[in-house]
């Protein structure tokens, strides 16, 4: 009998805890699991904004798979779906990264690619304000390339709205063109001060900006070519009759250096001319004519052995070896 009672008694007890004290316990367990899920989330957070975008989280340890059923249950039971995923959204992950690059740059500022990919961050964000001040920072101590200044030169053209915006603009203009000879810069120059004509001083503006233009990249014999067809064009435009020998005066100008397409720079003189083509003009063609066959093979081997030369600028002046403009390494 003792021992049917004892029997009876350990039954009892292993049995299910019933009524609101159960309860109470199960939605505590319940909150822990939760709790123990949202903790490696925030680790998570702070472990990328310290390692980069390329920390495996599967090598710090935190399986996304582990405890899977009991995040489940608990998410059932205390969040609304997905408020504990693993995953960040694009521009979560943007953000992150982007804190992450401004604490790098404030450890090294010399750090050339963090710059880059700061600013293609905060550009990608429409972080107007800071991607100023993020370009600005690192023109100040390293030249920029090409492509980052026509980047910078387009947003700002595309902000500008008045007088001051278009002179803030030709300040940025006059500094990418002393950073490297670029024609692609140059021409853009020529072309954004056309828009200002109309603005006191505008006309002897362009037809500076021109001019040195082609004084700098001029000779440049497979770009040059566009500096003067789009000063020619400028001028043409106006329409003055004294402006007509101006116009004489690019086409000789630029028919006596040996550029590709000379022949239809010619032949679009001889058809926009009404009056024949002097024959020293005709002369100095010929012998451009002559030197741009000589130097072309050497032009077309460049090309053929590393494409990539022709898109590089030349720098506006002797660089030390230093790449920073502080006379720090990289």
């Amino acid at each position: 009998m003792a021992t049917a009672a004892a029997a009876s008694a350990s039954e009892a007890e292993a049995e299910p805890k019933a009524g609101p004290e159960a309860e109470g316990e199960q939605d505590e367990a319940k909150a822990a699991r939760a709790r123990r899920k949202v903790l490696p989330r925030a680790v998570a957070a702070a472990t990328y904004k310290t390692m980069g975008p390329e920390w495996d989280q599967q090598e710090e340890g935190v399986s996304e798979s582990d405890g899977d059923e009991e995040y489940a249950m608990a998410s059932s039971a205390e969040s609304s779906p997905g408020e504990y995923e693993w995953g960040y959204d694009e521009e979560e992950k943007n953000q992150l990264e982007i804190e992450r690059l401004e604490e790098q740059l404030s450890i090294n500022v010399y750090d050339y690619n963090c710059h880059v990919d700061l600013i293609r961050l905060l550009r990608l964000e429409g972080e107007l304000t800071k991607v100023r001040m993020a370009r600005q920072k690192m023109s100040e101590i390293f030249p920029l390339t090409e492509e980052l200044w026509l980047e910078w030169l387009h947003d700002e053209i595309s902000m500008a709205m008045d007088g001051l915006d278009r002179e803030h603009v030709y300040d940025l203009f006059e500094r990418a063109v002393k950073d490297y000879i670029c024609p692609n810069i140059w021409l853009e120059y020529g072309q954004y001060s056309v828009g200002g004509i109309g603005q006191k001083g505008g006309l002897e503006k362009v037809r500076s900006v021109f001019e040195r233009a082609l004084s700098s990249v001029g000779l440049h014999m497979t770009k040059g070519l566009a500096i003067w067809e789009a000063y020619r064009e400028f001028e043409s435009a106006i329409v003055e009759a004294a402006r007509l020998e101006k116009v004489h005066s690019l086409f000789r100008r630029q028919l006596a250096i040996p550029l590709y397409d000379m022949e239809a720079t010619f032949a679009e003189y001889e058809e926009w001319s009404e009056d024949p083509i002097p024959e020293s003009v005709i002369q100095s063609y010929n012998k451009a004519l002559q030197q741009l066959e000589k130097y072309k093979p050497y032009e077309e081997a460049l090309v053929s052995v590393a494409p990539f030369t022709l898109n590089v600028c030349l720098p506006a002046f002797p660089k030390p070896t230093v790449v920073s403009k502080t006379g720090s390494l990289s």
